[in-house]
């Protein structure tokens, strides 16, 4: 991350280490070259804890001990845990050893707290896994977290009435179960919160377009609200455009907070606790 004058650096908004970005992908390419100082920045913008998503077993095996390795070398390093799924988009590749891979990782690894992130795509219409693979492999892994007591993470684009037909279907109204990147209206907010579930909120609901994003988070109750960034993707204002990462996260707190006429720091606290109990952590 380079600073720039008109863009101010995380670390300027003082917030204690208590926050949390409950969704990132820290084995992007974007980022993994700079893991170490990815971390630092967040440790020192006050990011606690981070929650990285293992999406396919090649990705697991050669990466998650040296994501751990990277965060036990620092002086001070956000706590690191895991969740582990099969994205939408690889369905399309996903065979019975893939899945053995997966079951057996999410019952070994204790790192692993949450299966994620899992759900329905239909933003893309060519070169993406077809709708007809992707509700089975959704429904099988919703079925595995219930067998295993993981909380599941959802990833859900261009699809809410078809998500919430088979979350219902699979009886998963209160279970523990967390909205990636909300990016919905009050209405949909709604819709979540009655059935018991938490929400996260990306860099996307800072973005001027998205008012509607923001309305909805009066919805959604205070202690089932998280800040997450989707690195590398979606930066929040002011860094919108550029890679995201953890420390970012800040900013989110700052625009939402201001939206719930709550204190930065307050709402930076708050979320980080509840991701922490949401994870286990």
């Amino acid at each position: 991350m380079s600073s720039s004058k008109q863009r101010p650096l995380p670390q300027s908004l003082g917030l204690p280490f208590t926050g949390a970005d409950s969704h990132a992908h820290l084995d992007d390419e974007r980022l993994l070259p700079d893991l170490s100082g990815m971390l630092e920045r967040a440790a020192s913008s006050g990011v606690s804890l981070i929650v990285h998503m293992f999406l396919l077993h090649e990705r697991y095996a050669a990466n998650r001990d040296f994501i751990l390795e990277a965060a036990s070398s620092l002086p001070r390093a956000p706590e690191i845990c895991f969740a582990r799924g099969l994205h939408p988009e690889d369905v399309l590749r996903a065979d019975e050893e893939e899945w053995e891979h997966l079951v057996e990782e999410v019952r070994s690894d204790p790192l692993i707290r949450a299966v994620g992130e899992i759900g329905l795509d239909n933003h893309y219409e060519e070169g993406y896994s077809p709708s007809a693979l992707q509700g089975p492999w959704f429904r099988r892994q919703l079925r595995l977290a219930k067998e295993l007591d993981k909380p599941v993470i959802i990833h859900s684009r261009d699809a809410w009435d078809e998500m919430f037909a088979i979350l219902d279907e699979e009886d998963m109204r209160g279970r523990p179960l967390l909205w990636h990147c909300f990016g919905g209206d009050a209405a949909r907010a709604r819709q979540i919160a009655e059935r018991g579930w938490h929400i996260a909120f990306g860099g996307a609901s800072t973005f001027k377009a998205n008012a509607f994003v923001r309305e909805a988070l009066h919805e959604v109750p205070l202690d089932r609200l998280h800040l997450e960034t989707d690195c590398p993707y979606l930066a929040p204002q002011p860094w919108r455009g550029r890679t995201n990462e953890p420390a970012l996260t800040v900013f989110t707190a700052e625009c939402l907070a201001a939206e719930l006429c709550m204190g930065t720091e307050e709402l930076w606290t708050l979320t980080g606790e509840n991701t922490r109990r949401f994870f286990g952590m």
